[in-house]
């Protein structure tokens, strides 16, 4: 019960089908002890009710799942993907996703090879045209087709193209 709730903990906010996460499990090249990470993962079976108990124990399995190096290895192409693949419409939707992508790397930082290996370049993601005349130090990191921009040293805020300062 726990073990399928983290499955579709993990497909719902990854934006992934279940069949998706179980198949980066049973793909794995690092296999996932479930009964030791249940039981390591047992105090977060904590709550007032068994709804609730079961959904704590789930956010833990699923953090537990998904710092897997073989899960990641699977998933975070598909979410680097998807950057790569943004239609330039909402600057929300590319933040979403490079939330996503940090959230996976950050489960299993020391371990986690470069961001390059699933083809992404950070310093050029996908973008409509940057205007040339934005002040000098000024970072935008992609624009999109309303004129909203994804600014700030770790490309986490959003500005419109209107209040940025220009030469």
């Amino acid at each position: 019960m726990v073990t399928d709730k983290a499955i579709e903990r993990i497909a719902n906010d990854y934006d992934l089908s279940t069949y998706t996460v179980k198949k980066a499990i049973e793909g794995s090249r690092y296999p996932l002890d479930f009964d030791r990470m249940v039981e390591e993962g047992s105090f977060c079976f904590r709550g007032p009710d068994d709804e609730s108990r079961v959904d704590n124990a789930s956010i833990c399995l699923a953090s537990k799942i998904l710092a897997n190096k073989g899960v990641q290895e699977y998933v975070l192409p598909i979410v680097c993907n998807r950057i790569k693949a943004w239609d330039h419409q909402n600057i929300e939707d590319l933040l979403n996703l490079l939330r996503k992508m940090v959230s996976i790397m950050e489960l299993n930082p020391e371990d986690h090879p470069p961001i390059e290996i699933c083809g992404l370049d950070i310093d050029h993601l996908p973008s409509e045209d940057i205007p040339k005349n934005i002040r000098p130090g000024y970072r935008i990191w992609a624009i999109d087709k309303k004129g909203m921009c994804l600014v700030g040293n770790d490309a986490n805020e959003v500005i419109h193209i209107d209040d940025i300062p220009r030469t």
